[in-house]
């Protein structure tokens, strides 16, 4: 990752704003883009976290790498991961989707086969970044759904499908897992953040000439760069009714 683990987030806060007054910590929050947003669901996720992990109180420092291309060998084609949150709980990916309680229901194979996606892309991720941090605990998924009004979403808010949680923006907190005991130090959190080139469910690293960084600023790699997405290929977070995720 771009500067040194120094540079990690934002300065620390000392808890004062003035002589005699206690300010409360804030959480540093480092945004890692590792490709450019496809839609402005996935954006719109982003700055929903940014902003409300820096404004929730606590001295924890978070990585939030977006649209991270990440495959699991240099065979494969890569999976573009939404969101790696990694802070103080641990990591989480995080699937943004702009879907419907009422698409969600006429949809169940296929959000079935979403959640497994997930599930398999936190595995990857959790096999890979354990090769640096190896105390590392489970890495789960989760989806995030964008649609407003809240009403369209409020009942996936805990919902569950193939063992993978919808939230919304209204409990982003459990999104990302802010409230669950830390198990990560600082030092990890710095080790997880410059983590390169390593390639999970792969012993044998791919040929030098295939691994590249996934884009700017980013050390976590994929095993070979991420084609294009074809013009006719609806995204994984399509906002146009009836086409397939």
């Amino acid at each position: 990752m771009a500067g040194s683990p120094a540079m990690l987030g934002s300065p620390a806060s000392t808890g004062k704003s003035g002589p005699g007054v206690e300010t409360a910590e804030r959480m540093k929050v480092t945004p890692v883009p590792c490709g450019p947003f496809v839609n402005e669901s996935e954006r719109k996720a982003f700055e929903q976290i940014k902003s409300r992990l820096i404004s929730a109180p606590g001295g924890g420092e978070w990585l939030l790498l977006t649209n991270l291309a990440f495959s699991a060998t240099h065979r494969l084609q890569s999976d573009e991961i939404d969101v790696v949150a990694i802070g103080p709980p641990g990591v989480r990916v995080i699937e943004v989707k702009h879907w419907t309680s009422a698409w969600v229901d006429r949809n169940p194979g296929l959000v079935e086969q979403e959640a497994d996606r997930v599930t398999n892309k936190a595995r990857k991720i959790g096999t890979t970044l354990r090769r640096k941090v190896a105390n590392l605990g489970r890495v789960d998924g989760a989806f995030l759904v964008t649609e407003e009004p809240a009403s369209k979403v409020r009942r996936l808010e805990g919902k569950r499908v193939r063992g993978v949680p919808f939230h919304t923006f209204k409990t982003w907190r459990d999104a990302v897992g802010v409230d669950v005991p830390g198990s990560l130090s600082s030092r990890q959190i710095e080790t997880l953040a410059r983590a390169r080139q390593e390639v999970a469910f792969e012993e044998k690293t791919a040929p030098v000439e295939s691994v590249k960084t996934c884009g700017p600023g980013c050390d976590l790699s994929t095993a070979r760069p991420c084609p294009a997405r074809p013009p006719s290929r609806a995204c994984s977070s399509c906002t146009a009714p009836g086409r397939r995720p």
